[in-house]
């Protein structure tokens, strides 16, 4: 993917701030992150997560499979509710990162480092998959694509996904507009093709695509739910889906 340099650029320049973009915590800035502060609200934002996801229909235990698992903010919140972990990013040093933040809950996950939208896992072997904050920085739709079609393989019959992305018209109502984020894809093609890091690709997709794209993939009871993050008191566009269970029509 076009977007793996920016992210290990991040991943080696500010990790904690490319994961939680909050306004002034910058490593350099007024208050940056500490690592409390960090886990504090991942912690935070999984409960949020999972309260909606449980009522979708989660499975207990099992492995969990995270894309875009950045410095571990919402790893080390995800070993609460299943047995293992596999996180995946591409940037080895927001890995390392993860796995000093982890401490003695390391034991529980498996990191693996990707070039591209791959899951290095059995098929079958899985009994969720999660990603926040992650699929609207690719460069190109069909990274999350292949993300998609990965974690179809990977899953239990039955299991279900979790993911975050923004969506028109939602995610508190201030995105930007057309013109706007067509100067935006313009400055990321030119920052790109000059060799910058330093900037973050910024894509939303309408629900339509998305919902699509998961049914084309064989996913079923796909929803779209609006969360709402106690951590910065912002509204999140979340989709559910689940693989057809063993028994299903697929209907």
């Amino acid at each position: 993917m076009r977007s793996t340099a920016e992210w290990r650029f991040w991943g080696r320049y500010d990790p904690m701030w490319a994961v939680a973009t909050w306004e002034g915590r910058q490593h350099d800035g007024p208050h940056p992150w500490t690592i409390d502060d960090f886990l504090a609200a991942g912690r935070s934002d999984c409960t949020d997560i999972m309260r909606q996801w449980n009522q979708y229909g989660r499975k207990d235990g099992g492995r969990c499979v995270e894309i875009g698992c950045g410095a571990g903010r919402l790893t080390s919140a995800l070993v609460d509710y299943f047995d293992r972990v596999l996180a995946i990013d591409v940037s080895v040093d927001q890995i390392e990162l993860a796995k000093r933040f982890l401490g003695a809950s390391v034991t529980r996950v498996t990191f693996s480092i990707v070039e591209e939208p791959v899951l290095d896992v059995r098929p079958g072997t899985c009994s969720a998959m999660i990603s926040t904050f992650v699929f609207q920085h690719l460069s190109d739709y069909s990274g999350i694509v292949a993300y998609l079609r990965a974690a179809h393989r990977a899953l239990q019959p039955g299991a279900s996904i979790c993911f975050q992305t923004p969506v028109p018209g939602a995610d508190n109502g201030d995105l930007p507009s057309a013109a706007a984020r067509t100067l935006d894809s313009v400055r990321s093609r030119v920052s790109r093709a000059l060799g910058r890091r330093r900037f973050m690709e910024y894509n939303r997709y309408p629900v339509e695509r998305i919902v699509s794209t998961l049914e084309e993939i064989g996913f079923q009871d796909v929803e779209m739910r609006i969360v709402r993050l106690a951590s910065t008191n912002r509204r999140q566009s979340f989709f559910f889906a689940r693989k057809p269970g063993l028994h299903s029509n697929g209907a």
